[in-house]
């Protein structure tokens, strides 16, 4: 009876706030839900610890739309973001809706894989601590553990080029995502990409816990068993079976509601 309760009490702030965005601009019932998504988005974030105080930025494609994208208000913390206070941008950094507080290192960022990927709907870009000591490795992650097979092959790299200011950076970061869910930014930090909102988080997920656990290993100083190179690509292969964020979404949802289910207004 507890989880009826709840879940209609989910639909009707859904409702009641979908009533009240649209009243103030013309947003379709798609748009609203992937704004519930994005937020989710954040806050999952900051829950995880993936945040980095106002920094940083996860973007969502506007359904139905070629390059629109929506992301956070500069200066919000990750827990402050709700779906209807997302701002909507075209590919040009214009925005269509919401404050015009746009963070200029998510946009050209962000603009770089919409703008280049159609099938990368939503760009999660992290400064996690947890991994961070990664990005300045030299040679990059190494696999060591069964749940990291499921990115194995599937992570980029980008070289630094200072802070994401200018746009052209905006090919580079494109081309060294292609057919990748995964980049690591070398000597800044992490992107992951996903056709929905849980594909995005679960490949942040992984990544990250990649990037622990090798710090960890390696600080042991003790010998490493690394693995044969056919069982980690028997392992990806068993992972196509279980797409990430297919069953952890809607339980993610569940914990971000038993917290705060705010990030829905």
């Amino acid at each position: 009876m507890k989880d009826e309760i709840n879940e209609m009490d989910r639909r009707e702030l859904n409702e009641d706030s979908f009533k009240s965005a649209q009243g103030a601009s013309q947003i379709t019932p798609e748009e609203w839900q992937a704004r519930i998504d994005l937020a989710a988005l954040y806050r999952l974030a900051a829950l995880y610890g993936y945040d980095d105080l106002i920094w940083n930025h996860i973007t969502m494609r506007v359904p139905g739309t070629d390059h629109q994208f929506l992301l956070n208000k500069f200066g919000l913390l990750y827990n402050e973001v709700t779906a209807s206070n997302l701002i909507k941008v075209d590919e040009h950094g214009t925005v269509l809706s919401g404050p015009t507080d746009v963070n200029t290192a998510g946009f050209v960022i962000h603009s770089a894989i919409h703008n280049a990927h159609p099938d990368m709907k939503v760009v999660f870009h992290a400064h996690a601590p947890a991994g961070l000591a990664v990005t300045a490795l030299k040679d990059g992650l190494d696999y060591l553990i069964q749940d990291t097979s499921m990115l194995y092959g599937d992570i980029g790299y980008h070289d630094w080029e200072g802070l994401s200011l200018t746009l052209e950076e905006r090919d580079a970061l494109a081309k060294n995502i292609e057919g990748k869910s995964c980049l690591i930014m070398r000597n800044h930090g992490f992107l992951t990409v996903g056709e929905t909102a849980g594909e995005a988080f679960m490949n942040m997920y992984y990544l990250i816990r990649a990037c622990q656990v090798m710090v960890e290993a390696y600080s042991t100083g003790l010998p490493l068993d690394k693995g044969p190179e056919e069982i980690w690509k028997l392992s990806r292969r068993q992972y196509a079976d279980f797409p990430p964020g297919k069953y952890e979404w809607p339980a993610l949802l569940r914990q971000l509601d038993q917290v705060d289910p705010s990030y829905r207004q």
